[in-house]
């Protein structure tokens, strides 16, 4: 299940080029590195060494079990994702020279699942000085969802012996180490509301979310969202509502959670404010899932006497979309936008019909890919001429907003990110 994809160019540069290792989403038991845009690095690899991991996934990647944990000389069990992407980056520090890459420049970059991660890997000790900045993208998992012990996790799983009939076996493990993997990563068990990471004594010992929050980032980061995060679920796809229907699907969701939620989630996302009522909604859940996750995060992690945090919000509309595509148009800066961009990849979006970009878009992607670069190459993506991207901290709230015109924000739906703190934390 572990491979590692290497764009370089041919022949390779005159000097060390700095390493993007780039880890896909897919919520942790889907999703590939093969897939658009990942899969054509080219535009990228022409200023950088790019790395794509195929990784271990569903309870391939995640089974928690005692009796693993009991054969195990460390005591520790799940986790074999993280593990992959470990066994990847050491793979990375000790052959990507012989691709043109620096292993002394290497930036791990995350996008969704993926950006859990980079999250994780950045609190795991087994990775320590394997790469020297990262980049988190539309997601972050909340502190305090995971435990805090091995022990915590076995609930997850422990209905899987029995769903591939192993529960009764003499040997458990045999019997499960029997089962096709296809098997078993199609059983009942390895949906997402699995545990995923765990705590465990030697990949992860502690909750990535508070011991990044304790110590901040070890390496300069880049973290961010995008404005549509759930355009997709709420706005293409839906019926369209109108507001009283919008109304109660917020008091259905927020009025569980705390008194007169409800009632504060419309005072700040008036349906009046957007489009139409589904729009309002999108902003609603895009804030609650990932932009006020993203802000809490940013702001535990950054400060003085910390490696620095760059906090981003990426708020594009693609421009061109093909009539199959045109659906685009409604969606806006949706979840998985910003990676076209980065990649320089525009071959296809979501149908097979090739996609051209405005030269607007070719600009946007080019200072994006630049910013990416440079953070990897130098610790800092600001340079070549391009807007200046300041450092985020929770008294300037610093945001580059990455459009066509690339400004700088001074924070984003504060008021609304306030509010949907005081509620419970979702994962991301």
């Amino acid at each position: 299940c572990l491979t590692l994809n290497i764009y370089a160019v041919n022949p390779p540069a005159s000097s060390k080029q700095p390493v993007i290792v780039f880890i896909h989403g897919g919520g942790a038991s889907g999703g590939s590195a093969l897939s658009p845009p990942w899969n054509a690095a080219t535009p990228l690899a022409s200023h950088a060494i790019v790395v794509t991991v195929q990784y271990r996934m569903g309870l391939l990647g995640w089974l928690v079990n005692p009796l693993l944990t009991a054969e195990s000389p460390q005591g520790s069990s799940g986790n074999y994702a993280l593990m992959d992407q470990i066994a990847a980056l050491q793979w990375v520090h000790d052959n990507i020279a012989e691709f043109g890459g620096d292993p002394a420049k290497v930036m791990i970059v995350g996008h969704s699942w993926g950006s859990v991660m980079a999250e994780s890997l950045l609190a795991s000790p087994a990775a320590a000085g394997l790469f020297s900045a990262a980049a988190m993208e539309s997601a972050v998992f909340g502190g305090g969802l995971i435990g805090t012990t091995i022990d915590n996790a076995y609930r997850w799983y422990a209905d899987v012996p029995g769903a591939v009939g192993c529960d009764t076996a003499a040997d458990v493990l045999a019997c499960l180490r029997a089962v096709p993997a296809d098997t078993l990563v199609q059983s009942g068990p390895n949906s997402a509301d699995t545990g995923w990471v765990n705590v465990d004594p030697v990949v992860l010992p502690e909750d990535p979310a508070l011991k990044l929050q304790r110590l901040g980032s070890p390496v300069p980061l880049i973290i961010g969202s995008n404005s549509d995060e759930k355009a997709f679920d709420n706005t293409v796809f839906l019926p369209a509502l109108d507001a009283s229907g919008y109304a109660a699907i917020i008091h259905t969701q927020f009025d569980a959670l705390a008194a007169g939620a409800g009632d504060t989630i419309l005072s700040l996302y008036p349906a009046t404010d957007y489009t139409n009522p589904n729009y309002a909604l999108s902003a609603v859940e895009s804030d609650l899932y990932f932009t006020r996750n993203t802000r809490n995060f940013a702001r535990a992690v950054s400060g003085a006497q910390r490696p620095p945090v760059w906090r981003y919000l990426f708020t594009h509309t693609f421009e061109n979309p093909a009539p199959q595509d045109a659906f685009l148009t409604l969606a806006g800066a949706f979840h998985g936008a910003e990676g076209y961009f980065i990649f320089g990849s525009f071959q296809t979006l979501f149908t097979s019909v090739p996609y051209t970009p405005s030269d607007a878009e070719i600009a946007l992607s080019n200072e994006m890919m630049g910013y990416w670069v440079r953070l990897a190459a130098t610790g800092d993506p600001n340079g070549s001429g391009t807007a200046p991207w300041l450092p985020y901290d929770d008294a300037s709230e610093y945001i580059l907003q990455l459009d066509n015109n690339i400004v700088t924000l001074g924070g984003y739906r504060n008021a609304q990110c306030d509010f949907l703190s005081t509620l419970p934390t979702r994962g991301f």
